[in-house]
């Protein structure tokens, strides 16, 4: 029984979605990310953005139309949002919202004949994404996000530190804690997020450990201080969404462009190396011309090595639309190409700092007489296929760079 899944959206969905192809594998399923002859399609659907609804909707009209034959189950923020203008859900044969989403996997082994013996080798198995922590309390104007995962609320801490030993015991040489909200984790359970970061840190050696997401306004002191650790992933994904303090204060972010900065000066004081990546939005009802020149400085003094560029896209059951228009599309458009193209030379700039310097890297995928890592601090390196093992950790010396990163 092959059964094909596919996420769309953020590192949460990928962590639900590779949790949820691992247990069918081992039930005896043949998973894949796009399998070319699926008995079952499972999308895992986002709608941040009026474009991610219309991924939704493109890609489940395109798999009914490829494998008429196969089972369509979707999941996802798409099915919760009650407001998308054309929802994908009569296209499919079965729709989870988020909260019933566990339920996904007991459906699939009841509904359908997974096969004998587990499945073909198991699913994402270079790295290990662990979800500590799902919903959102905060109430971002642009977002969407809080009423279709709903409130903040996090897992147990031994049982989230018991699954990543597990992982480790595997074989996984990298797990990444990904949440909807990332930074609040404990905050429900009176528990600190540093806390968890520590003692994760503490047992799962020989292991390193990755952030996926995490806001500016939720770094302690105890935070800061953890990102020197040795097996601490030297790469930070920290939002941004504006450089302008009027446009963040619009938005409803909780930090100004002063603790952006501060708190990335505190952190490079630490570890002079970090990749920090990040995500603007640009063309936000009212921004102007000095509202995006500051988002543009506020990159380039940061030294961002990579930025998720978005444009404004108005979110029925959201605060923003009543702030104003979006900026005229041409003037977002151009904003956001030009976001793009700095984006595209700081990512370089930083990369070729590390030509002729070790870097440890994850090996994550095969291509023919190549393979692909994903190094600490979040640099994709090439290098000649030699019998590296997928999800292995190996030190290398890139000497140039590629289209993507650095090659070996």
């Amino acid at each position: 029984m092959n059964v094909s899944i596919h996420t769309l959206g953020c590192k949460v969905n990928f962590a639900e979605m590779a949790n949820l192809g691992d247990r069918l594998s081992r039930a005896g399923f043949t998973v894949a990310e796009e399998h070319p002859h699926p008995d079952v399609c499972v999308i895992n659907s986002c709608t941040v953005t009026a474009q991610a609804d219309r991924k939704v909707r493109t890609l489940v009209h395109g798999l009914r139309r490829r494998h008429p034959q196969a089972h369509i189950v979707l999941t996802g923020c798409h099915v919760d949002n009650p407001y998308p203008r054309a929802s994908a859900v009569p296209s499919a044969d079965v729709a989870f919202p988020n909260a019933r989403k566990h339920e996904i996997f007991d459906y699939l082994v009841s509904t359908f004949q997974p096969g004998t013996g587990a499945g073909a080798g198991g699913y994402a198995r270079s790295r290990f994404f662990l979800k500590v922590q799902d919903g959102c309390d905060h109430r971002c104007t642009y977002c969407i996000v809080w009423r279709t995962r709903g409130a903040s609320r996090s897992e147990p801490d031994e049982a989230i530190i018991g699954r990543a030993e597990q992982a480790v015991s595997d074989g996984y040489r990298e797990v990444v804690l990904t949440g909807v909200d990332l930074g609040s984790y404990g905050r429900d359970r009176r528990e600190s997020f540093s806390d968890l970061v520590t003692r994760m840190l503490d047992r799962i050696a020989p292991a390193r450990l990755r952030l996926s997401s995490i806001n500016a306004n939720d770094f302690t002191p105890a935070l800061v201080n953890l990102a020197q650790h040795p097996r601490f992933c030297r790469h930070l994904h920290i939002p941004l969404q504006s450089g302008s303090d009027r446009v963040l204060k619009r938005m409803g972010r909780l930090y100004r462009r002063r603790d952006y900065l501060h708190l990335v000066a505190s952190l490079r004081q630490g570890v002079p190396d970090l990749a920090i990546t990040t995500d603007v939005i640009v063309g936000f009802p009212d921004e102007s011309d000095d509202d995006f020149a500051d988002t543009q400085a506020v990159a380039r003094d940061a030294r961002l090595s990579g930025m998720h560029v978005f444009r404004y896209s108005p979110r029925a059951g959201t605060a923003a639309p009543r702030l104003g228009l979006p900026v005229d599309d041409p003037v977002s458009r151009d904003r956001s190409h030009r976001l793009q193209a700095q984006a595209e030379q700081q990512r370089r700039d930083y990369e070729r700092r590390f030509i002729g310097q070790d870097l440890e890297v994850i090996w994550d995928r095969r291509f023919p007489g190549r393979i692909r890592g994903l190094s600490d601090n979040y640099i994709t390196v090439l290098a000649t296929e030699g019998g590296q093992a997928l999800g292995a950790l190996a030190t290398v010396r890139p000497v140039a760079p590629y289209a993507e990163g650095l090659q070996v």
